[in-house]
């Protein structure tokens, strides 16, 4: 799950995992979905998706992020 601990993270090194101390690193799938997610996120903002795959991008908000509050956090990230 994305939480706010992974955000906290990702911000503190601005999205780039190599950055990390050693051993403190999450799942680098989970953090490879924070990039995917922001990505779509533009693009949608952008108007670059459809409303199908915008439909689709919300889903996968739900199914990966622990609460409403990551969601909305992801939302707003800006790096």
């Amino acid at each position: 799950m994305i939480t706010h601990d992974l955000l906290d993270a990702y911000e503190s090194v601005k999205g780039e995992y190599d950055k990390l101390p050693w051993g403190k690193k999450p799942d680098e799938q989970l953090w490879e979905s924070v990039d995917a997610l922001l990505l779509d996120l533009h693009l949608i903002k952008h108007g670059y998706a459809t409303d199908g795959y915008e439909k689709h991008i919300e889903k996968e908000l739900k199914r990966l992020c622990a609460d409403e509050s990551v969601i909305t956090r992801i939302r707003t990230l800006q790096l």
